[in-house]
């Protein structure tokens, strides 16, 4: 600036008004626009997640009142309450912007234009003074010029400084603007941090096998009376597997007419279509061979599997149903109550209620087991959820490390 020559300082300065009055002013009343845009804008969030995270809280209440997924329902719930607290907060920060930051201003800018406008007058008026006067003492051009200069340079200085006003307002009101989402985040941050971890490791501890366990009468809510009388009937036979393996496409069908022939002291009589010698050790499990005779003890399949004693074998134990066929004409049996099943009935009229039979006043069945890892033949039946096409059947993956160039290493949790 001390450079300028005195034309310049005051092309310079009538400038500084300029830029300020159609420029700076217009630019501070649209930002004011887009502010209250802004604002406005988070209102509608604001309503559209409460909105949200309320039907994720009603389904939450609903998971939490099922046999199945209490604990799941539990973090839904949370996460919605977590999330309305968290933008309750953020509707007072926005309150705050508003009458802090916006509404703060609009009121300069509605006052600054008639300021500079009066100033940039004033300032027109004494500089046209001033060089009136440098006219008249022509003469004495020291002494002149050097008033006239320093007039220049001063007013020059107080539009230098209106400038920087109003850019360091506009500054130090959004510096608090970021100093209040900070604290926010702050204060919030942490806390939800470890809430999410806690929610996330009690959601993942629902996929261990010991999370599953049989649901309870106490669990069950809004359950019908015939829906509760059957889950206690079915208490003694333990949790029921996954649908067993079967030979062939088509599942064999048990007969109407021979559901009530089973509640008594005989079981069904049932011939093996194919061997069933199921790998390992498992005591729960009945072997045969092809076309082996078996008495069928509990009437009723569950979900595929039968319990039953092979002829001429002491030992019991479960085995697929879809193994073995009815027998049209059964060998003669001292057993009196044994009755035969055709196969071209239906299984849905069976009674609901699993039915074992009390020779001796024997013992129930141990729990079925779940299907063997591989059989003889490959099950072509249609799945009622096949995991390919199950969206929600997620599989998380371990994480992995690797040494350098060796193998993979898997750290089990």
């Amino acid at each position: 600036m001390s450079g300028m020559n005195s034309d310049q300082l005051h092309r310079s300065t009538l400038g500084i008004y300029s830029s300020l009055i159609n420029e700076f002013n217009p630019g501070l009343q649209k930002l004011v626009s887009l502010g209250n845009s802004y604002v406005q804008a988070f209102k509608t969030l604001a309503a559209t997640s409460d909105a949200y995270f309320s039907a994720l809280s009603k389904i939450g209440e609903r998971a939490f009142h099922t046999a199945s997924s209490r604990s799941i329902g539990d973090v839904l719930i949370q996460v919605s309450e977590s999330q309305r607290r968290l933008t309750l907060e953020l509707e007072g920060l926005f309150r705050w912007f508003s009458s802090e930051v916006l509404d703060s201003m609009e009121k300069n800018v509605r006052l600054d234009r008639d300021y500079l406008l009066g100033s940039r007058e004033t300032y027109e008026m004494q500089f046209r003074s001033q060089a009136a006067a440098l006219e008249r003492l022509k003469r004495r051009p020291s002494q002149g010029g050097s008033e006239y200069a320093d007039f220049l340079r001063e007013s020059h200085n107080q539009a230098l400084q209106e400038e920087e006003r109003r850019y360091r307002f506009l500054a130090e009101k959004h510096c608090g603007l970021i100093e209040s989402f900070t604290k926010l985040m702050n204060k919030n941050g942490g806390t939800l941090q470890q809430k999410a971890a806690a929610w996330t490791e009690e959601v993942d501890a629902t996929r261990r096998p010991e999370a599953h366990r049989p649901a309870t009468l106490d669990n069950i809510v809004g359950m019908r009376e015939e829906e509760i009388r059957r889950s206690r009937d079915e208490m003694p036979l333990g949790k029921i597997p996954s649908r067993a393996p079967s030979p062939q496409g088509s599942i064999f069908r048990f007969g109407a007419d021979s559901a009530g022939g089973g509640g008594g002291g005989g079981g069904r009589v049932m011939k093996a279509r194919v061997a069933h010698q199921p790998a390992g050790s498992n005591p729960t499990l009945l072997s045969f061979n092809r076309g082996q005779i078996i008495n069928v003890l509990v009437q009723q399949p569950r979900n595929g599997w039968l319990f039953g004693r092979a002829d001429n074998s002491p030992r019991q134990g479960w085995f697929p149903a879809s193994f073995v066929e009815a027998v049209d004409d059964p060998p003669v049996s001292p057993a009196p109550s044994r009755t035969t099943l055709r196969s071209n009935s239906s299984m849905n009229s069976l009674p609901d209620q699993p039915r074992v039979s009390s020779q001796s006043g024997a013992a129930p069945p141990p729990p079925p087991p779940p299907p063997p890892q591989s059989s003889q033949v490959n099950d072509s039946r249609p799945q009622l959820f096949p995991k390919g096409t199950n969206p929600f059947a997620t599989v998380k993956l371990k994480p992995t490390s690797t040494n350098d160039r060796s193998a993979p290493r898997l750290y089990r949790r």
